[in-house]
């Protein structure tokens, strides 16, 4: 009985703190909410003070240091207190004095936002000449070789010499152009990323190919839903810098897509060419998903060289012919006098075409 008292007891007082907390809590938001917001003076300016609006709160700005103040130093007496503790010099001076202290201020801050402002044109004209660049595949150097002269030679027969003045503050250096190129890549990266994962759902199209410095590209498409409609853009580009095994491919996809926060199981389907090391049953792209059992990706490859294939099982009449028209193309093709003559030959019959393809075997050309 007395054990059951003295639970009823502190759980009675356990409330009676708990109601007392509560009081206190509304009482301090009540404190709080009675301060008065104290609000700027034009009689503060004798002080050396003006004010400036930080997050929608007033705070006193001195003209003499730049340092502010917390909007309850808003008082006459801690104004003057600042100003003959720390400016000691400039106590007795008129107001007139700190009014056109007030004005230079004022004066600079607008001469600094128009720079700012002048700065952010030539800025985002920088920007757009190196996206036109990007764009039309031309070398970095060009906006500062061509572009800038060309720019400015327009302007100035347009307009004056004053605004071709202008056009030359653009920067344009071959360092500059990659630089924003770079920002540019960066940029668009992250849309496409944003996209991608709104759409929920993606496929992606893999390639790797050698390029003329004999290094090996891994190209990937990727493609996916946006605004009611399909879009395809290149996800990524990298170098392979040894082999270009299905495992390299794989481990390759893999860290870009973990790195930007894509996962596999978003993916609906991977098509590829028809490369051992993209459709290897062992060793191939294919047998490393087969392996991680994503089985909810459908797994298609290019058939766009059926030429190609038909030629490897013609019939034996059919494959005279073709050897021996594959021998003759060659023939002229390979010698540049034969070539030269053959395309005379060519504008003299008025023949839509007048150059000739050189076969090999190689699975990606066509044949015949």
């Amino acid at each position: 009985m007395d054990k059951w008292l003295n639970l009823n007891k502190n759980g009675n007082d356990a409330d009676d703190n708990a109601t007392n907390s509560s009081q206190e809590g509304q009482s301090i938001g009540k404190q709080a909410s009675n301060v008065r917001k104290r609000k700027y003076d034009e009689s503060f300016l004798q002080f050396g003070f003006t004010f400036q609006n930080c997050k929608g709160n007033e705070q006193t700005l001195c003209l003499i240091c730049n340092e502010l103040l917390a909007s309850e130093s808003m008082k006459p007496s801690k104004l003057k207190r600042h100003l003959e503790s720390k400016h000691v010099s400039y106590v007795n001076k008129p107001k007139e004095y700190f009014e056109r202290l007030f004005k230079s201020l004022n004066k600079e801050k607008k001469i600094f936002e128009k720079f700012i402002t002048v700065n952010k044109k030539y800025l985002l004209a920088s920007y757009e000449v190196s996206y036109c660049i990007a764009k039309n595949k031309k070398p970095f150097t060009i906006g500062k070789d061509l572009v800038l002269p060309a720019a400015i030679k327009m302007v100035e027969i347009l307009h004056g010499r004053k605004y071709g003045d202008d056009i030359r503050k653009i920067p344009l250096s071959n360092d500059t152009v990659s630089n924003r190129i770079s920002d540019i890549n960066k940029d668009q990266l992250i849309q496409l990323i944003t996209r991608i994962k709104e759409s929920l759902k993606f496929s992606i199209q893999l390639d790797e190919t050698t390029d003329i410095t004999k290094l090996a590209q891994l190209l990937v498409y990727v493609r996916y839903v946006y605004k009611e409609s399909v879009e395809e853009e290149l996800l990524f580009c990298c170098p392979m810098e040894d082999h270009t095994t299905g495992k390299k491919i794989y481990c390759k996809v893999g860290e870009f897509l973990k790195a930007e926060g894509l996962e596999w199981k978003n993916c609906c389907g991977i098509c590829t060419d028809g490369a051992k090391a993209m459709t290897g049953k062992n060793i191939g792209f294919k047998s490393f998903f087969q392996a991680a059992h994503y089985d909810h990706i459908t797994f298609t490859h290019c058939l766009i060289h059926r030429e190609a294939l038909a030629a490897k099982k013609l019939a034996p009449e059919l494959n005279d012919v073709l050897q021996v028209a594959v021998k003759i193309i060659n023939s002229i093709k390979g010698h540049a006098l034969n070539s030269r003559l053959f395309s005379n030959l060519c504008k003299d019959t008025d023949s839509n075409y007048t150059t000739l393809l050189l076969h090999a075997e190689i699975r990606w050309l066509s044949r015949g």
